[in-house]
């Protein structure tokens, strides 16, 4: 292996060896990529996922997991195999290394994966494999079958190097703050979020604290080679052909987040209004500012509640659009509008989401009622808020949290829309 593809193959990763025996074929394999610099681990695939183990990107996987020495027919010989993937956060590239390696067992993997958990598949299978017998005999074989595709995989590299330019970004962050007096420094920090955060601090300060010390890193994660190579593969990526259809849940997961259980109600919060019915006002938001919560002024929450845009509420004639909505009420008075005809205008007018809605609605995207599910927009009231008493919200469900800049801009809707002043309809 030549030095370039060495060093190549050294910043592609850490690499996890899933094997029920740690033998003479994988004990070689981990020599060999110690050797040439890679970060390798080692899991025999019993139990949960170790916690101690992070970022691998690379998964060498035996297929009998069990140490039976034979195949079973069909899904039920690969089963252990993909439980184990399933508790590996993706995305990964596998390489398969096992004692009778055939050269179906990558796509029925992949097949089978499918089978148990459904798909996508949360990486890749590399269409060849390696007998252990031959890893034995030649130890850099694995190096090799790996150093290829990971050059190939474009998405996979991206990741690779964005964790790669973190690392590097927190040791520059650590080596920064050596330079003061650290200790004495974090002491201070910690205390100060803590005193900010008013009279219950330890709700929000650890969350401070993080993003705080990820501000640091992210000051420092421009520069470098790294950085160089992946800025030539964005711009690669840029040019690729855009695909067909979008995953709503990427979206869903860059605007919402899962608060802790121990953490108290903070502005932005949704709730599912447990005694609403479907189609109805279902959902609260919680709109008090950060500030009047952190300083304890808030006695009550400020609730701003929304519904559902689904096309089966449509057909529901006391969907909130048919009341709230002064273009559609002006459509149900006018006799030569149907009713078909009213919803397939209610349907293009929510569902479609290209036309704008009255002022008073504010309609949220990607939504999920749980971080799993199929995203939906969600329209909010501004003309339906009240107050709630903090121990009212208790009796409802805490769906998701939605981030920053989404809730500012909410926010800043509201209260453009609250304190704006009213004219006749004859003015205009």
């Amino acid at each position: 292996m030549t030095t370039s593809a060495a060093h190549d193959l050294a910043s592609a990763g850490k690499i996890l060896i899933v094997d029920d025996k740690y033998d003479e074929a994988v004990q070689k394999a981990v020599n060999e990529l110690v050797e040439i610099g890679m970060e390798v681990q080692y899991w025999n695939g019993k139990g949960d996922f170790p916690e101690t183990i992070r970022n691998a990107r690379v998964i060498i996987l035996d297929l009998d997991l069990a140490g039976l020495g034979s195949r079973s027919a069909g899904h039920e010989f690969y089963s252990l195999a993909v439980q184990v993937l399933n508790k590996i956060p993706g995305p990964f590239l596998v390489a398969i290394m096992a004692l009778d390696f055939n050269e179906d067992d990558p796509q029925n993997l992949v097949k089978s994966y499918e089978h148990f958990f459904g798909p996508p598949f949360p990486g890749y299978v590399l269409p060849k494999g390696l007998k252990k017998d031959v890893e034995e005999e030649t130890p850099a074989a694995i190096a090799d079958l790996i150093l290829g595709p990971l050059r190939e995989k474009k998405i996979l590299s991206l990741v690779l190097l964005w964790e790669n330019l973190v690392d590097r970004a927190k040791d520059l962050s650590m080596k920064n703050l050596v330079r003061v007096e650290v200790e004495n420094a974090i002491i201070e920090l910690i205390q100060s979020i803590w005193n900010e955060l008013g009279d219950k601090p330890a709700r929000s300060a650890t969350r401070q604290l993080v993003q705080t010390m990820m501000t640091l890193v992210s000051r420092n994660v421009t520069g470098g080679t790294v950085y160089e190579k992946l800025d030539a593969l964005v711009q690669e990526i840029s040019k690729m052909q855009r695909p067909t259809g979008r995953d709503p849940r990427l979206y869903h997961h860059l605007m919402f987040y899962q608060p802790l259980e121990t953490e108290g109600i903070w502005t932005g919060e949704i709730y599912k209004v447990i005694e609403q019915t479907n189609c109805q006002y279902e959902y609260a938001i919680v709109m008090t500012p950060p500030c009047d919560i952190v300083q304890g002024k808030a006695t009550s929450m400020l609730m701003c509640f929304g519904f559902a845009v689904k096309e089966e509420c449509i057909e529901d004639t006391t969907y909130p659009p048919y009341v709230i909505d002064p273009s559609v009420s002006k459509k149900i008075s006018n006799m030569e509008w149907t009713r078909d005809r009213l919803r397939a205008y209610v349907k293009e007018r929510y569902l479609a989401g290209g036309q704008s809605l009255p002022d008073r609605l504010y309609r949220v995207r990607h939504f999920a009622d749980d971080m799993k599910g199929q995203p939906f927009d969600i329209c909010f009231d501004f003309n339906n808020v009240r107050t709630v008493p903090p121990e009212d919200l208790k009796k409802w469900k805490r769906i998701c949290r939605l981030d920053s800049p989404f809730i500012d801009e909410m926010m800043q809707k509201y209260g453009t829309q609250a304190g704006r002043i009213g004219t006749p309809d004859w003015s205009h």
